[in-house]
C-alpha cells in the first residue's frame, strides 16, 4: 500500500447512486447496496480503501466534483474525515447502528484499546485461579471442603486436588495491545482523524507475517473462548472491555476482505440527530410563526424528541397497541390561551418529496385534537446541496387547517454546525 494517500486513485459516489455490478464487485460492496428492479443502489456513506485505491461515498445531496489534483484530494479527504468523525462520535453517544456489518473497520474497538493505554499503559497482570488437577500448589482448604474423599485402608484420599494456578496472560495481551495500537496507526493515520501516534515495542513474528498471522488467529479462537470464560470470574469490567475490543479487532483482521471499510448504512439516523441540533440553533420565533436561518441564533430553542405517545383510547391501565413519536418538537406560548407548536420531521431523501407524507399529516390531526386552540406549524426537513429554501408540501388550510411545509437545509451547513458541537 502506498504510504501517501494523496497518490491513491480516488473514486467518489453518493449514497443513493445507481451502481453497476462490476463496480460493486470491484469494491466488494454488494452487502452495502440495495437491489430493486434489477438495479443496484449505494446504501451507505463512508470510505472504502483497497490497495492504492480509495472510494468515498458521501451522503445524499453532498455535492463533490471529480478530483485529480493533490490539493483537491486533500480537501475532499478532509471532508470525509469530518463525516467519519461525526459518525464515530454519534456511535459513542447512541451506540452502533443495528445490522452494522462486521467487516467494517472496528474504530470503536481501537478507541477503547487506545483509551485504556492512555490511562493505564500496556496491560500487565498476573491472574490467579483455582482448578481441579494435580499441577500446581495444592489448596488444602478448598480441597477438603469441596472434594468428597475416598476411604482406603483407614486413610482419606482426595482426588483430584484443588490447586492454585497462575496465568501469566499479560505477555500475550500486552503484545496484542502493542500490535493493535501500531497496526491501526500505521494503516489509517492518513485516512482517519482521532488516531494516536504509537511506536511499536514488541516484535512477535506472529504479527509481522500477515498470512501467517491470519492462520494463527484461527487457532487462537480457543484462547479467546478461554479469555471470555476467565472474564466472568477474574477480570474487572474495564479489563473485560479491553479483551472484548482486542477480540473484535483480531476477528476483523482475520475475517476482513481485501478492502478496509469505515461506513454507515444508517446515515438517516445521523441526519436526524444533526438536524435536531441545527434546528435548535438556527430557528427563531416570529410572532405566531418561525423561520430557519443560515445564521446561528443567539437564543437556542429547546427542541426535544418526546417519548412515545399512546394514540388509542383505552381503559385505565390497559396498554395501547399503537404509539407515535415526534422527531423534533417545540412548544411555547404566544399568550395564556394559545400555545405555538413547531413539529418537524426529518427526511433523508435522494430527490425532492414526490409523495404525500401521511405520518406528518396524522401528527397534525393528533395534536389538533389534543390542543384545540394551538397554532401548529408542521414541516418536513430535508437535506439539499443548494441554499435554504421553503416549499409547500400540502395546503388544506381552507378545509381543516392542515398545512405542511418542506424545509430544505444545506447539508454541508448542518454538518459544519454539528461538527463544532461534537469536536
Amino acid at each position: 500500500m502506498n504510504n501517501d494517500v494523496l497518490d491513491y486513485h480516488f473514486e467518489i459516489i453518493n449514497d443513493g447512486n445507481e451502481l453497476t455490478e462490476s463496480f460493486c464487485r470491484k469494491w466488494d460492496i454488494y452487502s452495502y447496496c440495495d437491489r430493486y428492479n434489477e438495479k443496484l443502489k449505494c446504501s451507505f456513506g463512508g470510505m472504502v480503501v483497497k490497495k492504492d485505491n480509495i472510494l468515498l461515498s458521501f451522503p445524499k445531496h453532498y455535492h463533490v466534483d471529480k478530483v485529480t489534483l493533490r490539493d483537491e484530494k486533500s480537501k475532499v479527504l478532509q471532508d470525509m474525515k469530518d463525516i467519519l468523525h461525526i459518525i464515530r462520535r454519534d456511535r459513542e453517544l447512541y451506540g452502533v447502528e443495528p445490522g452494522q456489518l462486521t467487516d467494517t473497520i472496528p474504530v470503536d474497538a481501537y478507541l477503547y484499546i487506545l483509551t485504556y493505554y492512555l490511562e493505564f499503559g500496556l496491560y500487565h497482570r498476573q491472574l490467579r485461579d483455582t482448578v481441579k488437577g494435580y499441577k500446581g500448589h495444592i489448596n488444602w482448604h478448598q480441597t477438603i471442603n469441596s472434594i468428597r474423599p475416598l476411604l482406603s485402608d483407614g486413610n482419606f484420599i482426595y482426588s483430584p486436588f484443588v490447586v492454585n494456578c497462575e496465568y501469566d496472560e499479560s505477555i500475550f495481551i500486552t503484545e496484542c495491545m502493542d500490535y493493535v495500537l501500531f497496526d491501526f496507526y500505521n494503516t489509517f493515520q492518513t485516512l482517519l482523524d482521532d488516531i494516536h501516534p504509537y511506536k511499536r515495542q514488541f516484535y512477535n513474528p506472529i504479527f509481522d507475517e500477515y498470512d501467517f498471522c491470519i492462520a494463527k488467529l484461527q487457532t487462537l479462537k480457543i484462547s479467546y473462548q478461554r479469555f471470555q470464560t476467565l472474564c466472568g470470574r477474574l477480570f474487572k469490567d474495564y479489563e473485560r472491555l479491553l479483551l472484548k475490543s482486542l477480540i473484535r479487532y483480531f476477528q476483523w483482521k482475520s475475517n476482513r476482505s481485501k478492502s478496509s471499510k469505515f461506513l454507515t448504512l444508517y446515515f438517516e439516523l445521523v441526519w436526524e440527530r444533526m438536524i435536531h441540533l441545527y434546528l435548535s440553533k438556527h430557528t427563531r420565533i416570529l410572532g405566531d410563526d418561525y423561520e430557519i436561518t443560515k445564521e446561528e441564533q443567539s437564543c437556542k430553542l429547546n427542541i426535544i424528541k418526546p417519548n412515545h405517545v399512546d394514540i388509542e383510547q383505552r381503559e385505565l391501565g390497559e396498554k395501547s397497541r399503537f404509539s407515535i413519536q415526534f422527531d423534533h418538537y417545540y412548544e411555547t406560548s404566544i399568550n395564556t390561551e394559545q400555545p405555538l407548536i413547531l413539529l418537524f420531521d426529518s427526511k433523508y431523501f435522494t430527490n425532492d418529496v414526490s409523495s404525500f407524507n401521511y405520518k406528518q399529516a396524522f401528527y397534525y390531526y393528533y395534536l389538533r385534537g389534543k390542543y384545540k386552540n394551538a397554532i401548529i406549524k408542521s414541516a418536513l426537513v430535508i437535506p439539499t446541496s443548494d441554499e435554504i429554501k421553503t416549499g409547500v408540501h400540502v395546503d388544506r388550510q381552507h378545509i381543516d387547517g392542515l398545512y405542511i411545509r418542506e424545509e430544505y437545509i444545506n447539508l454541508k451547513d448542518v454538518i459544519d454546525c454539528y461538527k463544532k458541537s461534537v469536536s
